[in-house]
Formats: C-alpha cells, structure tokens, sequence
C-alpha cells in the first residue's frame, strides 16, 4: 500500500509510506523557497510524482479543519495520475489537529505510554453551543500502545460572556470523505477562555516585535531583560491587548498590544529598547510559569511517569531544559518535528494503525528524512571546485572561516543538524559578528553547536542529558569553558545543544574529532545553512547560490569530498 501524506497550510508539507515505511518527506518552504509558507505543497506532490512515478492507493489530508481545498487537492492528484477516483482515494482528518501532533510525538518518543502536552498558537476549531466558533490552544492526552484519549482541552473564544458554554460534541462539516479520530468524551475536562493562553499570548507578543511565526526570535531577546514589576503588571491586565479593529473580528487574528495607554512599547527605532526587551523576559517568564503550571496541573504518575512535549512551542528550548530540570523524577521527551509539518507524517501512522493493530512504528532516532539529490559541482564564473580531505576542512575552520557542509538527505524541520550545516569555530571571540554579516540575521539571537556526545557532560551542566541529538534543550554552559567557547554562549550563560555519535552523522562526528583533536575543543558552532528570512537550502542548487549571492567563501560537499569555494578566498 502506497500512501501520500499532504499538510496543507501552514508549514505544509508531504511525505508517502509504502507498505508502512516512509520512503518520502519533504516541506513546501524547502522548494518554494518561501520560509513557513502556507500555499498547498504543490511542488511537493510534484517531487513525489516525478521520482516514484507510480499511482498512490490513498491520499490523507490535513490541517486545522476540513474545507473545498481538499476536492481541489484531490482533482490535482487525478490530474497527475496518481489517483483514478477522487472520492474514494482522498480523506481528510477532521478538528485533528492537536491530535495528529501527540501521535507522532508519541511513536517518535520510543515510551510505551505516557502524558502528551500539545501546545501551540492555535489548533482546530470547535462549534460552542452559543453559535460561536472557539479553537483549541493546550491539549493533553494519555497514550499507551492500545489506546488514547484526550484528557484535557483548553479552547480559545472572542465572547465576552462564557458563562455555561459548552462545545459542540458533534463534528460536522462537508469534506468528501472524513477521518474522524474521536479523542473527547464526557469525561474530558474542557475549558473555554476568552483569555490568551500559553502558546496564543506568545506569539500575539512575537508579532508586536514583527516576529512573525518565529517565536525563537523572542526567546533569545528575552535573555536581555530582566523583571520589572511595574510591566509584568501590565501584561497581566485586561486591556493589555486589545481585538483586531476590523468590525468583521476575525477570530483566528492575534490581538494588538494597547499601544495607545502603553505607547513605552511603540516599536520603532527611536524606543527606548529597555522596556522591549524585558517585555520579551517577562512574556518567557510568563510561558515558563503557565507552561509548568500546565503539565502540574494534569500530570499523573499513576497513569504514567512518561512526560511528552510538542506543538510549535515545544520549539522554545530554553523552556524545555527547565521542564526537564523541574520534572526530574520523570522521562521526558520533546518532539522535534512538532510544527505542523511533521502532521502529515502523523496522518499516515494514524491511518495504518487503524487498519493494522499490529504494525510498530520505531523510536525517532535521526531526523534525515528528507531528499538526497544526485549532482554534479562544476567551475562557476569566480567559483573553483576541487577534491579535498577532511583534514584539510577541520583546517579551514581553525584559521577562523565558515564552512558549509552539504550533504545526504535533507534533515526535516527547522533545525540544521549537520547535512545543511554552517560551521564555525565557536573559540572565535567575535565569532557572533561573523556569522551573523553571512546570514544577515539580528543580533542578538544566540548560535547552537554541535558537540561530540561522549564529551557533552564536560562541557555542559546537564548531569542527566546525556543527548540530545536534536537541538532541543537550551543548557548552561560549565563556567571553566565559559571563556573557550564564547562565540556560542548566550548571554544568559546557555547554548542549544547537538549530540553527535559515529552512527547518525559520520561526517560531522569525524569532522568534530579531528577538531578536537587539533584545538583540544570537541564543539563547533553550527547553524543554519540560509540566509535571513530564507529556508535552509535543500538542493546542491540552492547552496551555490547562497555561495554566490552572499559573503560565504566555501561549502564543502562531503558526499564528493568536494569543496567549492571562491576563487579569491
């Protein structure tokens, strides 16, 4: 059995299992090149029809909700020739969408059961019983092998009087064929708010800063504030946002902060900065808080000491290490493809199970999932081509250069993780400015690194972490090495954190041996292979146009052992 996976909206996306393996996965933004798009995976589903060429048996669609976009899916597919009928080869879940990222987030964890959190801006919206329309914001499940339910839900309404409402128990809607993965009963706790919850009031902040759907920007401003009791107060009463001006309120638009009785908090470039930047501590301050407040509120260790975060803010890493620290006595796992674009993956898993009980999907152990392409590197105008030893890459790094390395399949998500990697030594004291004039990013985000797994505990204060392969925990930096390693220390004292063993990343570990070998340091700052505001590159294309169009001076193409670098480098 053949099956096509489509994420539309958001973080679109497509992947396709056949015979229960996934055999294809790729995001939209990666071949568009539009970071975070929200336009159907067109160019994805093309992909996939010209490499496989072979029809599909089924396509499964996702998003927040079900609408016409899915008749017109399905009529491209036919048109394609993947599909021969559209009404009984195209389904769509339905008001699934927190749900889909507990299941993959589960199956990735490797636990037999365990307490799964989703937490994001928004998820799918609900029918309430006064007409309105509320969408949901936190979700906690219970998982083991056999079973799920919901246990808790928090939905999020524009009504002023809340008082008795209720949700509409009954799903509805006209999709062509529907997939309804009924996760809510009587016993569900339900809540309904008309107040931000953790994920909404984050990124409701993020946008006043022009942060759009980058929370991580703000995260890494927060560390330049402080407390300030006088504007926590603030963005704890009612009128400190205020609903989008337009009469027709639309419900899924993020409310404004009230500049016009806090005009401290113009953003502009006469501002007085101070008062931005402990907005940004006091809004993390309040996430941690609400999010810890959260898990105390519906864990149970009689149901399972197993603890899994997910939804687009398990991607606040500085969060997660404290959650890690605060929950000691239990296992926790972070689901890294917790954007919307890993929920077309989840759609299929959740498919196959229903139609066999017995298929294992295995614990998440690497994230290259993507495309691996064939090509060729050939002189370019100002561009030169040429063999070379690893050896001679480690090189390049120790005389202060950044390297690009390129290679195998793409790693999925928003985090480079060593196939679409830039380098550097992170012992380079102004190390921050020189990657940052490559990339043209802000600067006062922070830079993760790569470190040999076996020399983490070294380095880091993080005891019990003894991986974390995926970049998600942000740890405190041992203050020996503090002065060794500056270029990727916050300026909160952490740094995000990528374990590297033999067996997932060979170039890399190689790479970070030889290294530590020469420097007596077993870290590299690692960061994304892009430009601002670009997704990382996908094709061996893409990286010789960030070499051209930027100050980038070498990529290495480790699947050639190839190193292409300008000509006056």
């Amino acid at each position: 059995m053949l099956i096509l996976g489509i994420q539309k909206d958001h973080n679109s996306s497509v992947c396709a299992y056949k015979n229960g393996v996934l055999i294809y996965y790729c995001e939209e933004e990666r071949l568009s090149r539009e970071k975070k798009t929200s336009d159907l995976p067109i160019n994805c589903i093309n992909q996939f029809a010209n490499k496989f060429k072979s029809k599909i048996d089924m396509a499964i669609i996702t998003s927040y909700n079900t609408d016409s976009s899915i008749i017109s899916i399905g009529s491209y597919l036919k048109f394609l020739n993947l599909i021969h009928d559209t009404k009984n080869q195209v389904y769509s879940f339905y008001k699934s969408h927190h749900l889909l990222h507990a299941i993959k987030a589960f199956y990735d964890s490797g636990f037999k059961d365990a307490i799964v959190f989703v937490v994001d801006g928004r998820g799918s919206s609900y029918n309430l019983t006064n007409g309105s329309t509320g969408y949901e914001t936190s979700s906690v499940y219970y998982f083991n092998e056999n079973f799920y339910k919901c246990m808790y839900k928090k939905i999020y309404t524009n009504q002023k009087n809340i008082n008795n409402l209720k949700i509409n128990m009954y799903y509805e809607g006209n999709a062509p064929h529907k997939i309804i993965p009924l996760s809510i009963d009587k016993k569900t706790k339900i809540e309904i708010t008309n107040k931000m919850d953790v994920g909404h009031f984050y990124n409701a902040v993020s946008k006043h800063f022009n942060f759009n759907d980058e929370g991580g920007k703000l995260m890494g401003l927060s560390a330049y504030g402080k407390n300030n009791r006088n504007l926590e107060k603030i963005i704890n009463t009612k009128n400190f946002f205020i609903k989008n001006s337009n009469d027709k309120f639309d419900l899924f638009e993020p409310d404004y902060i009230n500049i016009k009785k806090y005009p401290q908090l113009v953003l502009n470039k006469n501002n007085n900065n101070k008062n931005l930047n402990n907005l940004a501590f006091l809004t993390q301050k309040k996430f941690e808080t609400n999010y810890r407040n959260l898990i105390k509120k519906n864990l149970n260790n009689d149901f399972s000491k197993n603890l899994i975060l997910t939804g687009g803010t398990a991607l606040n890493v500085v969060n997660n290490f404290k959650i890690k620290n605060y929950f000691k006595n239990n296992n926790l796992f972070v689901e890294p493809l917790c954007g919307d674009e890993g929920n077309s993956i989840a759609a299929c898993q959740f498919f196959l199970r229903q139609i066999n009980s017995n298929i294992k999907f295995k614990k998440l152990e690497h994230l290259f999932i993507g495309n691996k392409y064939n090509y060729k590197i050939n002189h370019e105008n100002d561009i030169i081509c040429k063999k070379i030893k690893l050896k001679e890459v480690v090189e390049l790094l120790i005389k202060g250069n950044i390297v690009a390395l390129y290679q195998g399949k793409s790693e999925a998500g928003p985090r480079a993780l060593g196939n679409r990697s830039l380098l550097l030594d992170p012992r380079i004291i102004n190390g921050k400015d020189i990657m940052n004039k490559v990339k043209k990013r802000e600067n006062f985000r922070p830079f993760a690194c790569s470190i040999l797994e076996e020399e983490v505990q070294k380095w880091f204060d993080v005891k019990k972490l003894k991986e974390s392969p995926f970049m998600m925990y942000a740890v405190n930096v041992v203050k020996k090495h503090k002065e060794k390693i500056k270029s990727i220390v916050h300026v909160d004292n952490t740094c995000r954190i990528q374990t590297i063993t033999k067996n997932y990343n060979k170039i890399l570990y190689q790479i970070l041996k030889e290294f530590y070998k020469k420097t007596k340091v077993p870290i590299l700052m690692n960061t994304s292979f892009n430009l601002a505001n670009d997704p990382l590159v996908e094709t061996p294309k893409d990286a010789m146009q960030m070499l051209k169009k930027s100050e980038l001076k070498y990529i290495y193409f480790a699947d050639k052992n190839l190193l292409a670098c300008k000509l006056h480098s």
